[in-house]
């Protein structure tokens, strides 16, 4: 894969609207983000543009071959990113299911975007007071909502370019429209998440135990 094949499948997947970077720019304004950990990320190096240390997971071959050719990646990185200092990316390309060749409570964010139910398995990478920052596509945020180990803090509301954090009247989150008993077992058997009264694209959970 050369440079320009890289770039090609980046922009094949991820460019203009598709670039999904609404999220991590008010992640990036929110806090600062010493290490942040990308499970199933695919190539969506996009959080590299924002977070300056990002390790991504993923067992997909395209990611694989994505990420061998390193220099390019982090020369498209340097063509995009908002920071100053050179980017830090590592790649595993295995299961994020699989144990990570990375020190446990080493992350101070974890990244759940589309990916599956990362927030159980990668839980152990995140440091006390870390954040998941997760969205409801597999039903992942609603398995951090019934986790005990994990304090619902706030959500990523908004449209568009106008998204912001929000941590003030979360109560009426992640309360069933139909009553129902919200168990693991219910949302892996679905794959996807059941429907709640309150929504938004991006839940906020910090690590508490």
């Amino acid at each position: 894969m050369t440079a320009r094949s890289v770039e090609n499948l980046f922009d094949k997947y991820y460019a203009g609207d598709k670039a999904r970077r609404g999220a991590f720019d008010v992640l990036a304004s929110w806090r600062t983000w010493e290490r942040v950990l990308y499970p199933g990320s695919f190539i969506h190096v996009t959080a590299s543009f924002l977070f300056p240390s990002v390790t991504y997971v993923d067992n997909d071959r395209n990611a694989k071959r994505f990420f061998l050719q390193m220099d390019e990646v982090r020369a498209l990185i340097e063509r995009n990113k908002i920071y100053d200092e050179a980017p830090q990316l590592t790649f595993h390309g295995t299961s994020y299911e699989s144990s990570l060749d990375e020190p446990e409570r080493s992350f101070d964010l974890l990244l759940s975007l589309y990916a599956g139910f990362i927030s159980k398995p990668c839980k152990r990478y995140l440091k006390l007071g870390g954040i998941l920052a997760v969205n409801n596509s597999h039903g992942d945020a609603g398995l951090a909502s019934i986790d005990s180990d994990y304090l619902f803090i706030g959500a990523i509301q908004g449209r568009g370019d106008h998204l912001r954090v929000v941590q003030e009247n979360l109560d009426g989150y992640f309360q069933p429209k139909k009553e129902t008993d919200v168990t693991e077992e219910l949302l892996r058997k679905r794959g996807r998440g059941v429907s709640y009264t309150k929504t938004a694209p991006v839940y906020l959970f910090e690590r508490v135990r």
